[in-house]
């Protein structure tokens, strides 16, 4: 996989123009793009559709967190959509994992499902005073990558911190897709457990989700160069 393939940027705007304005300026360089809730609540689902058409490969991170049924329905329409991938929180247990599963094993074009373990913005004060979790953020990324990894997800949404410990839990073929990305030039903002690009690639990540350190930069096209750059020289 090359470098650039590598990378998903995410979509993270208010609005249709300037989202599709700026995958028109990176152009073929970038094949991968997140849509979270900020697009899709803003613009709506047929922004999915125009990023699919223009071949691009879409993470649609909808962070999916109910019962069972409400989460297979949700994962199928999805599907039908074509996305590449979809995510869903791993605590919402083993039962909605495998319905989600379940629901699009039949689907000819069949998107990956990706667990969200603990999100970046957690440390383990965060998840042991206010979640009431008594293991550390580290510990409970690991248990909740196992659980998504034997429910038969293909991956998980982690920090880079816990990259090699989920590999040698689930396994090489399990996918790790690190969000908090922060090359070394750009601001931290508000996330907390953090990794340069070239020290996630390293740990064994497969992909990298890659936001304000390209959307917010002066010079988009450039900015993702850059990283993907880094990236190629961890992994000639």
């Amino acid at each position: 996989m090359e470098a650039n393939e590598r990378i998903i940027v995410a979509l993270d705007f208010d609005d249709r123009e300037t989202a599709l304005s700026l995958v028109d300026k990176l152009g073929d360089l970038a094949t991968r793009y997140k849509v979270g809730y900020r697009l899709l609540t803003s613009v709506g689902f047929e922004v999915l559709d125009e990023l699919v058409q223009r071949g691009k490969w879409v993470f649609c991170d909808m962070k999916l967190h109910d019962i069972p049924a409400t989460v297979a329905g949700a994962v199928r329409n999805l599907a039908a959509r074509r996305v590449g991938s979809i995510s869903l929180h791993v605590s919402g247990g083993s039962n909605m994992l495998k319905a989600a599963v379940q629901s699009i094993q039949n689907f000819a074009h069949r998107p990956q499902l990706w667990g969200v373990t603990v999100l970046t913005s957690l440390d383990d004060v965060s998840v042991q005073n206010e979640l009431l979790v008594s293991v550390s953020a580290q510990d409970l990324a690991i248990h909740l990558a196992r659980i998504a990894s034997f429910c038969g997800c293909d991956g998980v949404v982690a920090s880079g911190n816990e990259i090699e410990r989920i590999k040698e839990s689930c396994g090489e073929d399990f996918i790790v897709v690190v969000p908090g990305v922060r090359p070394s030039w750009t601001e931290q903002h508000d996330q907390k457990r953090v990794v340069t690009p070239s020290e996630a690639i390293k740990r064994g990540a497969d992909f990298l989700v890659i936001g304000r350190a390209v959307t917010e930069a002066g010079d988009p096209v450039s900015a993702f160069l850059q990283i993907a750059e880094e990236i190629a020289s961890v992994t000639k």
